[in-house]
């Protein structure tokens, strides 16, 4: 595809679909991948970071229209994707009653206790076709409610890879793989992001895992903890995390003994105090 000099986010940016996610993430409360790190204000959606990134990255074609697909491929943002990213059931009963009283008559049945459900010996093949038609005709925040966040899977799939690598000319497996490609064909080598006041971690963090050279920053030496702990504890891996835990168990253990062997926080009947009111 012929390309201009200017990047995708230049061009355009689906900005109502980012913020539908991005309020999505902000939803999940304590489910956020850096809440339980500690809390800090201002803390930016993964997903708003991810997608400025790929943004700055994309090269614009001369089909704007082809370019918001493929963008919106990458980031499991299309119809496809999506409905990858599904990970609540569609209850019988909300489907029967937007399909065709035809159609619900053939594909359900009431059970013993007037509910609605599936015909029974009816084909999976064939439910997955007609959720999938329900699904499909959902606005994109409907669509929402029964998807989790696109960083909570591993990416496009195979098929969208090759509609993704024909379109930019990559040969990318993985988001990791894409943005190193991408960088190297803009700059020459791997794309590197600097925040000078990165505050909560969340773009060093969001743009290290998703294949970036990050640098951070902060004057408040909180926030250069929590940036540091997102990168290399969060961003470390299963192992890791594990290994920080055990130390931090035993490190706990040991306190608890202490605290206990001087009778802090214990009265003469030996009743551990568990908070206090000041």
């Amino acid at each position: 595809m012929p390309q201009t000099d200017k990047t995708f986010i230049e061009t355009q940016f689906p900005v109502s679909l980012i913020s539908k996610e991005s309020y999505k993430e902000r939803k999940a409360g304590s489910g956020q991948t850096l809440t339980g790190l500690g809390k800090w204000w201002g803390r930016k959606p993964l997903i708003l970071i991810r997608a400025s990134i790929l943004g700055m990255l994309m090269p614009a074609s001369s089909n704007p229209q082809k370019d918001r697909e493929i963008f919106l491929k990458i980031l499991t943002m299309d119809n496809e994707g999506l409905w990858q990213r599904r990970s609540t059931s569609i209850s019988a009963k909300i489907i029967a009653e937007w399909l065709p009283e035809q159609e619900t008559k053939l594909y359900f049945e009431v059970n013993n206790r007037g509910g609605i459900r599936w015909t029974k010996g009816l084909e999976q093949a064939i439910k997955d076709i007609i959720t999938r038609r329900y699904f499909d005709h959902l606005s994109y925040d409907e669509k929402l409610e029964y998807c989790v966040r696109p960083e909570q899977i591993e990416g496009p799939s195979v098929p969208a890879w090759q509609d993704i690598n024909s379109h930019l000319g990559t040969t990318a497996n993985n988001i990791q793989q894409l943005i190193d490609q991408l960088g190297k064909n803009r700059f020459g080598h791997t794309p590197r992001v600097g925040d000078a006041f990165c505050g909560g971690g969340s773009i060093p963090f969001e743009a290290a895992r998703i294949g970036c050279e990050a640098y951070g920053s902060d004057l408040n030496p909180v926030a250069a903890l929590l940036t540091w702990a997102s990168i290399n504890l969060i961003g470390g891996g299963k192992e890791v995390q594990e290994k920080v835990q055990a130390v931090q168990q035993a490190a706990f253990a040991a306190a608890d003994e202490q605290i206990t062997e001087w009778g802090v926080e214990h009265n003469e009947k030996g009743w551990r105090a568990d908070s206090y009111l000041y």
